[in-house]
């Protein structure tokens, strides 16, 4: 079944059992039956506010995208009220003065008071179960309210063994019952509030999704993983470093770690994950015999790297067909190289095309004065508009 179709099922036997305690408490003359029956008129009140709560929950506009989630965390609130108010009648009820039941009536009492403890016993557990199962808050919460109305019913129950074999201890099991179900509503008023405050999601559940990012090899770090819980859903907000400089890879990696993860942990509504390289980029001028930045990929002779925060490093050892001097420059990490000219073979080109590499064509000459044109700050080397020199030795 449904989340509201709990919500139903639990209205409706709540009604009925209100009906039932208010004819027999009239009937027997039991002021605590005749209490009961507005306790289980409080429980189809709470029913009928959690099929609303369930049914307009997730219902998403334009104006709230996100759905309603947290009207079934103001349901669970609205319900952990009512269940400080059913505690509030019994305690009194414990200390009021006692009515004589009448024995004529009394075996109807002791049948509808049964027949109340037991569905409500019965109900109480389905409904705990099917919330549980289907990850609804309110549903719980009112699976709590249920259960008090069949210590309600045990109270009643308990004043009618007392009277019939003449002792009165009733007042006494109320004090322990109503204690019970001001805890029970406590602990909701805190979990709720706590949701409504946008409180993490639990340690368990932070190391599940901490343990299904990390086992792609891929990424690197988790900068941050925020996990918020709002009407039962989870909403995910994560920022990674994932390796390798191609965008569209990296793309796809982080793709098939939100897959995963709304799989495995099926309460996940929405997932955000913001990721970025690790390695630093890296500036590759090309040069030629005289130090001069290359007319094109074929007459290079020597390239220069710069990295930012390392010193400028000069390699001699490099191929000269303009495919293989692409993929060396892609092997030595280079985003951006620096070039008169782009290379003239398709095969350079889509090399340096699938590593999410360019070239940045310059007229420049003088590889430092081609550098400040791209605004690379690199701290080991000063361009050749600061330092008035075009004559850098390389």
């Amino acid at each position: 079944m449904r989340k509201e179709h709990w919500a139903l099922l639990s209205l409706g036997i709540n009604t009925l059992q209100a009906l039932a305690k208010l004819i027999a408490g009239l009937l027997t003359g039991s002021l605590s039956m005749i209490g009961e029956s507005f306790h289980s008129l409080s429980d189809s009140f709470s029913s009928l506010i959690t099929y609303f709560t369930l049914r307009f929950s997730e219902k998403k506009s334009e104006k709230f995208p996100y759905g309603l989630y947290k009207l079934e965390n103001v349901g669970s609130i609205l319900i952990a009220v009512f269940l400080l108010l059913a505690s509030y009648e019994i305690l009194k009820r414990a200390f009021s003065l006692q009515v004589r039941i009448k024995e004529e009536y009394m075996a109807m009492g002791f049948v509808v008071i049964s027949f109340s403890l037991l569905s409500s016993l019965l109900l109480s557990f389905l409904e705990r179960k099917a919330g549980k199962k289907l990850n609804s808050p309110v549903l719980i919460a009112d699976s709590y309210h249920t259960l008090t109305d069949a210590f309600g019913s045990s109270l009643v129950l308990m004043s009618f063994i007392s009277s019939y074999v003449g002792y009165e201890l009733d007042r006494y099991f109320a004090i322990g019952v109503s204690l019970l179900i001001s805890y029970t509503a406590l602990n909701i008023l805190r979990k709720e509030v706590s949701v409504l405050l946008d409180v993490s999601a639990d340690q368990k559940t932070l190391s599940r999704i901490r343990d299904i990012i990390l086992s792609f090899e891929e990424v690197l770090e988790i900068k941050h993983l925020f996990v918020r819980s709002s009407g039962g859903r989870l909403f995910a907000d994560i920022t990674l470093v994932v390796s390798g400089r191609d965008f569209l890879q990296m793309h796809s990696v982080v793709d098939r770690i939100e897959e995963k993860l709304k799989v495995e942990v099926p309460q996940l509504e929405m997932v955000f994950i913001h990721y970025e390289p690790k390695q630093e980029a890296t500036l590759g001028v090309l040069l030629n015999e005289k130090g001069e930045v290359s007319e094109n990929f074929s007459n290079t002779s020597r390239v220069m790297l710069l990295k930012k925060g390392e010193k400028p490093q000069l390699l001699t050892n490099i191929p000269r067909e303009e495919q293989k001097l692409a993929q060396f420059l892609m092997e030595k990490g280079v985003c951006i190289i620096l070039c008169r000219h782009h290379p003239e073979s398709k095969e350079a080109k889509w090399t340096i095309s699938k590593y999410g590499a360019f070239v940045w064509e310059t007229q420049e000459k003088n590889p430092y004065l081609a550098i400040s044109e791209v605004a690379y700050n690199f701290s080991d080397v000063q361009t050749a508009h600061k330092e008035r020199k075009d004559h850098r030795p390389i």
